[in-house]
C-alpha cells in the first residue's frame, strides 16, 4: 500500500465527496475534482489521506498528482496566485481592455476588430496601460486565464523574431511560495 498526506492548516476545512475534493479557510471555498478507481481519498486528524492499493506506477503518480492539486488549494486559500503581464508592441499600439468579463486587445498588428477573450469565473483582472494582474486563489484557473490571452495574441505565420508584439507572462507569484 502506497499512502501520501497532506496537512489542513488550523481554520481550514475539508470534505470529500462523490469524488469531489472541497477546501474551505470559511470565507472561500475551492473544490477539485480528484476521482480515480483505484485511488482512496480519505480525511482524518487534519490531514488527507490519499493512498491505492496497486504497485503501478502509472496509479502511484496519481499520488502525487492529488497531493500536489490539494497544496495548490491550500496554498491559494492562504494567499492569492498573482499572473502578471505586459503588452508589447512595437509598430501598432495596441489597446488593452477590460469590459465586463472579457478582455478585449484592440488594434493587435493593426488589426480592425478586437481580440476577445473570457475571463474565467473566480479570476480577477485588473489592466493599467500595457500592464495586466490577474489574481485568484485557484492556480489552475489563474494560469489559465493567462494562457488564453497570451494565446489570443498569436501572430500567425510571420517571423517571430521580426514581430514580436503580443501580451506575455512576465511574472508569476503567490500560494505561500
Amino acid at each position: 500500500m502506497t499512502q501520501q498526506t497532506v496537512k489542513i492548516p488550523e481554520g481550514f476545512e475539508a470534505n470529500y465527496k462523490e469524488g469531489a475534493l472541497t477546501i474551505s479557510d470559511g470565507s472561500q471555498e475551492l473544490e477539485k475534482k480528484m476521482d480515480h478507481a483505484l485511488v482512496d481519498i480519505n480525511i482524518e486528524q487534519n490531514e488527507i489521506q490519499i493512498s491505492t492499493e496497486s504497485n503501478k506506477r502509472n496509479v502511484k503518480s496519481v499520488l502525487g498528482t492529488y497531493r500536489s492539486h490539494a497544496n495548490n488549494m491550500i496554498n491559494g486559500l492562504k494567499e492569492d496566485y498573482v499572473y502578471k503581464m505586459k503588452g508589447v508592441y512595437a509598430h501598432f499600439p495596441m489597446n488593452i481592455k477590460k469590459q465586463g468579463e472579457e478582455i478585449h486587445i484592440e488594434n493587435f498588428m493593426g488589426e480592425r476588430n478586437p481580440r476577445k477573450i473570457d475571463i474565467i469565473e473566480g479570476v480577477n483582472v485588473q489592466v493599467n496601460g500595457d500592464d495586466l494582474e490577474i489574481t485568484g486563489p485557484d492556480k489552475e484557473k489563474v494560469s489559465q486565464t493567462a494562457a488564453r490571452i497570451e494565446q489570443a495574441c498569436r501572430k500567425g505565420n510571420r517571423d517571430p523574431r521580426s514581430f514580436q508584439d503580443g501580451i506575455y507572462i512576465t511574472e508569476t507569484k503567490g500560494g505561500g511560495q
